[in-house]
């Protein structure tokens, strides 16, 4: 953990040793995601290749199964999935509201950080004002982002540092390092630097600045700090969020090792070999070697065992009830369950409802809401904060951020309980019924409901009951 701005002297190792071990996960998790597994699981591949020592001449490969990118998927999508509704009382300032969400992309800036929450443990996002004076939102790689702490108290941020390699020389392969540096107490100006690297990647050493006037100082129209972090799980030890991947790391690569091994085996077996007699082979005179004919008659003796193909008992079953164990510790660990890796039907073969969908997605949704309870804030605090860039107030206190869980709707349980509310009274009307189930323009609603009248009138004017004559002397 950094505690002061002396990592970015003069001569001082880049990135900092305390800093390194981070770093190293985030790249590992970046792999992950990517369908590296191989790069970040050697020790754990290399099993494959020792299942059978004979198997040199098998062409098999891996499997993959690419867990961490379906679980930080899965999350964003319970979380953004269906977009949140923001409101507030004002109607002039909803409309003010809603153009910032329009012209920063503010769900899909939201929808990326919610991913690196997943696989690094915490997002930054960073308001800044472009060149027209409007509010833009940008998401920052924590691999980037270097805070520095109160050493008395670790949860209050004094620095916010940006540093990021980049390439001077492509043929000198010389590099350099910028720098930003935001002041949570002093927001409207950053402080940046541009410094030369000396060393090799991997080795850097922070040399000379490269003095460029015009980077200097870097104004931000702002009066509240613009570097936004939203983390996953958080401890009072730790200034870094825990990432969604390492507790599930050795279970998926136990999972990758056990199937590959499986799919090695069967492929070693998939054409067996024969035994038999000697007497069954044939001496080939063009090459001189023996070999059997397969499909023609030969006799053997009584006491010869008969030619016939080697088959391997691979006593399979046990490795099959391994994965089991490991893919049910993985829904529990992960706590997303099975439901939200596409498991949804029981042994009938039934999809549950809505609200048994819902219990079986217990623990995704509170997982999810546990992450929305992160964003709420920020997402208050940046539209406050982009108001304010286009020149009207809005407390954040005023802002209203409605969640929503993300699964589908079941529009017959959702009728049934309207039914029931309502005492069977109508909730919807006949136009608006017809123009939503059947996708259609208020012209071809209009139509359908004068031919549905029309029905009706000429159903009614076949039923009508004959007029009764008077009877004389009543």
């Amino acid at each position: 953990m950094l505690t002061d701005l002396s990592f970015l002297e003069r001569g001082k190792a880049f990135p900092p040793e305390s800093e390194k071990y981070r770093l190293e996960t985030y790249l590992d998790h970046r792999k992950l995601f990517e369908n590296d597994h191989a790069e970040v699981y050697k020790e754990q591949f290399r099993r494959i290749e020792r299942v059978v020592g004979n198997f040199d001449r098998v062409v098999s490969y891996g499997t993959v199964f690419n867990y961490q990118r379906l679980l930080s998927v899965k999350t964003a999508d319970l979380v953004f999935g269906e977009p949140p509704k923001i409101t507030v009382a004002d109607d002039n300032k909803q409309k003010i509201i809603d153009k910032i969400l329009l012209d920063t992309d503010l769900f899909g800036c939201a929808y990326i950080s919610c991913i690196d929450v997943s696989r690094y443990g915490d997002a930054i996002m960073l308001l800044s004002c472009n060149e027209k004076g409007l509010p833009s939102i940008d998401v920052i790689s924590p691999a980037m982002w270097f805070p520095v702490v109160n050493q008395d108290n670790i949860r209050k941020f004094e620095y916010h540092v940006f540093a990021w390699v980049y390439l001077i020389d492509t043929v000198k392969k010389q590099y350099g390092l910028k720098v930003q540096i935001h002041k949570p107490d002093e927001p409207e100006q950053c402080e940046a630097h541009n410094y030369e690297l000396n060393g090799k990647p991997g080795s850097f050493k922070i040399g000379k600045e490269i003095t460029q006037r015009q980077e200097l100082s870097l104004e931000t129209s702002m009066h509240t700090c613009p570097v936004y972090r939203i983390s996953n799980l958080l401890t009072s030890d730790n200034i870094y969020g825990h990432d969604d991947y390492e507790p599930i790391d050795s279970i998926v690569a136990e999972i990758i090792v056990r199937v590959s091994q499986i799919s090695k085996v069967l492929d070693k077996f998939a054409s067996p070999s024969m035994t038999g007699p000697q007497s069954a082979l044939e001496l080939d005179e063009a090459t001189g070697t023996w070999r059997l004919k397969v499909g023609d008659y030969f006799p053997c003796d009584s006491d010869t065992v008969k030619p016939e193909y080697l088959v391997w008992d691979a006593s399979m079953d046990a490795n099959f009830k391994q994965i089991e164990l490991l893919t049910n510790q993985l829904y529990t660990i992960s706590e997303m369950g099975s439901a939200v890796f596409g498991d949804l039907t029981n042994k009938a073969g039934d999809v549950p409802s809505g609200s048994a969908l819902r219990r079986l997605m217990m623990s995704p949704l509170a997982k999810a809401r546990r992450i929305a309870n992160r964003f709420d804030a920020v997402l208050k605090k940046i539209i406050s904060a982009s108001a304010e860039i286009m020149g009207t107030e809005i407390a954040p206190e005023e802002i209203t951020v409605t969640w929503h869980d993300g699964l589908p709707a079941d529009p017959a349980e959702n009728a049934e309980i309207m039914s029931v509310r309502t005492g069977g009274k109508a909730t919807l009307s006949q136009y608006t019924a017809i123009q939503r189930l059947d996708d259609m323009s208020a012209a071809d609603t209009d139509a359908e409901l004068a031919m549905i009248r029309s029905d009706d009138i000429d159903s009614s004017v076949g039923l009508e009951e004959p007029a009764l004559e008077p009877i004389e002397g009543i």
